[in-house]
């Protein structure tokens, strides 16, 4: 459709002679070949465009995000003092804490990626699945890093202590 529309602006058939049908239609009243053919598109907005719509329309899904965006963070501010916290005192339950709140913050924040850019029925579905099984997995895997092994802050400790 942007090929006729291409060639109703530059005159279609009048490109073979090299005058394009802006200037016959200015100096001789000539309409171009491809006009009857070509509708022309007015640039007013359709009927679905007028109305934009910016988050959840129904009220209970409104309460919904509200409280979720709260959350999201509240977990937010609630990892300033635990990361410190954490890294001067290691213990294991700061381990867990701070391991608890980073993946429910990331799990979060991936999971509003994933919905909001993996359309349709099957990717998104995949999407969320997948965001759900990787944050499980991270949980599972640095909790047992933290109870198996020296724990997380005292490897984040270690990290810095050898550079």
């Amino acid at each position: 459709m942007s090929t006729f529309a291409f060639l109703r602006l530059v005159g279609g058939s009048s490109l073979r002679r090299g005058v394009s049908s802006g200037v016959l239609t200015l100096r001789m009243g000539v309409k171009p070949p491809l006009a009857a053919l070509v509708p022309r598109k007015s640039l007013m907005l359709t009927s679905s465009a007028n109305e934009r719509h910016y988050g959840p329309q129904e009220e209970n899904e409104r309460v919904d995000e509200v409280h979720h965006w709260k959350n999201e963070h509240l977990a937010a501010i609630a990892l300033l003092p635990i990361i410190p916290a954490a890294l001067a005192y290691p213990h294991p339950v700061l381990d867990t804490l701070l391991v608890s709140a980073m993946v429910l913050h990331t799990h979060w924040r991936l999971s509003g990626v994933a919905q909001d850019y993996l359309h349709g029925k099957i990717l998104g579905k995949f999407g969320r699945t997948l965001v759900l099984v990787l944050s499980i997995s991270a949980f599972g895997s640095l909790c047992y890093f933290n109870y198996a092994d020296v724990g997380f802050s005292n490897a984040v400790r270690m990290i810095y202590s050898q550079l």
